[in-house]
């Protein structure tokens, strides 16, 4: 597939021209084998969980990477920390080559990339005190004997917001706020170079998400830490990030700054995600609804999950859906204000050129 990018024509998707983005992603497709069973005939087609995705973040910089539930996103997360393998492309994540990693990933790298999962009660062992639950990297990865760990583990907790008394107590003592904090004190042990953050605030009330999200700015700001923020919420995403990239269905269909990317999309999609944000002026709440009616052509297929088997992904559900979208996957155009989108409707039709979709009409 043919790229046009601001980095350079011919350059794939999430590209840098120099090479020295810290996380740097190229062509990555993540496939598992279909299951089935007898009343299905044996195994089913293979599932395509990411297809030929690229994507970078640069050092001490925050990248969104934001879509539905069954996008991909997830399990291209899981992909930098090689919870799974890639099946096409390529990971970089400085001198590492994570898909070259055979059956045990160097414990180097454990070290260099760490995650905060969406759900703390999950990801903490509820018969483990905290003060252990956070000293284990630290021994696992400094040697440090338990006097040093334990002072670690305090200036740890106390620089997410919580008290070193709080050593002693177990996870469920906790409030859902407080608990992801303790998750994010434990990501911080191992001082890595970057953090993937899988949802990490939508667990939480709305109070407690803006609460742990203005941790997380202020702990880049004292760690040096990248972060790659996996979410939904697209309200969520910009307000932390510099550059989003949208992903439907295991594609990417749109990258750039998040200023651009939120107020002049370029793709139908992030236009319907931006419609779904809530806002408390009645006017732009009518007007969000008649934008929902209008992209959501065909719920049938968002809700049973049927992706094309061709084309663009987004073709089925989308109102300017013209034939070539059905046909083939579109290429890359560079757009207007920064970044790229894959969307036929920039070279034929109405021709946007890397314009926002938010100029078009409904076809009658």
């Amino acid at each position: 597939m043919a790229h046009a990018t601001d980095a350079g024509a011919g350059a794939p998707a999430g590209a840098t021209p120099s090479g020295e983005a810290l996380l740097d992603i190229q062509h990555l497709s993540i496939t598992f084998p279909g299951s089935g069973g007898l009343l299905a005939g044996g195994r089913g087609p293979d599932v395509r969980a990411v297809v030929d995705a690229s994507l970078h973040v640069d050092d001490r910089e925050t990248v969104g990477l934001v879509g539905e539930s069954g996008s991909g996103k997830t399990t291209m997360g899981k992909g930098v920390l090689r919870f799974v393998r890639a099946s096409a492309g390529t990971i970089r994540l400085g001198a590492y080559d994570v898909t070259n990693f055979g059956r045990k990933v160097p414990r180097s790298y454990r070290r260099e990339v760490q995650v905060v999962f969406q759900d703390p009660v999950a990801s903490l062992n509820p018969s483990i005190i905290v003060g252990d639950l956070i000293g284990e990297p630290l021994k696992l990865h400094f040697g440090m004997g338990a006097a040093a760990r334990r002072r670690r583990a305090a200036e740890l907790l106390e620089q997410v917001g919580l008290a070193a008394h709080h050593l002693e107590r177990y996870p469920y003592e906790f409030s859902g706020g407080q608990r992801q904090r303790i998750a994010v004190a434990r990501a911080l042990a191992s001082e890595p170079q970057l953090i993937v953050l899988d949802e990490p605030v939508s667990a939480l009330d709305v109070s407690t998400q803006s609460q742990v999200i203005n941790l997380l700015e202020k702990l880049q700001g004292e760690t040096g830490a990248a972060y790659l923020l996996i979410a939904h919420d697209l309200a969520v995403v910009r307000h932390v990030s510099r550059r989003i990239y949208v992903m439907y269905r295991s594609r990417i269909v749109e990258e750039g700054p998040a200023d651009r990317v939120c107020e002049q999309p370029a793709h139908p999609y992030t236009e319907l995600l931006l419609a779904s944000i809530p806002d408390a002026d009645p006017v732009k709440q009518r007007a969000q609804r008649a934008l929902r009616q209008k992209l959501s052509v065909d719920q049938a297929a968002a809700v049973t999950g049927e992706t094309p088997q061709q084309g663009c992904p987004f073709s089925n559900r989308c109102p300017y859906v013209m034939a070539s979208c059905r046909e083939q996957f579109p290429d890359w155009t560079a757009v207007q204000g920064g970044g790229q989108v894959a969307c036929h409707l920039h070279t034929e039709g109405p021709t946007l050129a890397g314009g926002p979709v938010t100029s078009l009409s409904v076809p009658a």
